[in-house]
């Protein structure tokens, strides 16, 4: 049985709109498994929706150190073909690494409402509502750490912040609250 993580790596991105189907495929069939063969990342979920960033993939890992390992790092240096030539398609890409605070139920819901703060904010009336409403079947809570290195292959124009220091989240069956950033589920393989 695997290990239970303990951090998390958030990825928020847009794509050039003309190699969005070919982004999607690749994605979820070859990216996001790809990934899932590294020692120690535990799981993964993909999120979409019509605004920016439109994408924001979550990996949950055993410790922020699987990022600093050899297996993730040779994908980093030794991208698949595909991978290669998509990276420079992709835009306003945010990657927050995370100490994971709570973590469950996030293979539930068909939505996933996505909250960023500069403080921890359980009481926020929204997420309140929603953490104790009928529709609400997972939450997740992870706080940013600051020490987390940059992905090596990303050039200053594709990059975009996502500000703050606290992810907060919610699955949802339905769509969620005005305040929030709502993607639905995405596949995975």
């Amino acid at each position: 049985m695997a290990e239970p993580a303990t951090a998390l790596l958030a990825l928020w991105n847009d794509v050039d709109p003309a190699l969005a189907a070919e982004y999607e495929a690749w994605h979820a069939v070859e990216h996001v498994p790809e990934r899932l063969t590294v020692p120690g990342m535990q799981w993964a979920y993909r999120f979409g929706r019509a605004a920016a960033p439109r994408y924001l993939t979550l990996y949950g890992l055993r410790d922020a150190e699987v990022l600093e390992g050899e297996a993730y790092q040779r994908l980093l240096r030794d991208p698949t073909p595909t991978s290669r030539r998509l990276r420079p398609a992709l835009q306003n890409v945010s990657r927050w690494v995370c100490a994971l605070v709570e973590a469950r139920g996030l293979g539930q819901g068909n939505h996933l409402a996505v909250w960023t703060t500069e403080q921890r904010d359980d009481d926020a009336p929204a997420y309140r509502l929603r953490a104790g409403g009928p529709d609400a079947r997972g939450r997740l809570v992870a706080q940013r750490l600051a020490q987390a290195s940059p992905l090596p292959w990303l050039h200053g124009g594709q990059a975009q912040a996502i500000e703050g220091r606290w992810l907060m989240a919610l699955t949802l069956d339905g769509p969620g609250p005005a305040d929030a950033a709502v993607y639905a589920r995405l596949p995975v393989g």
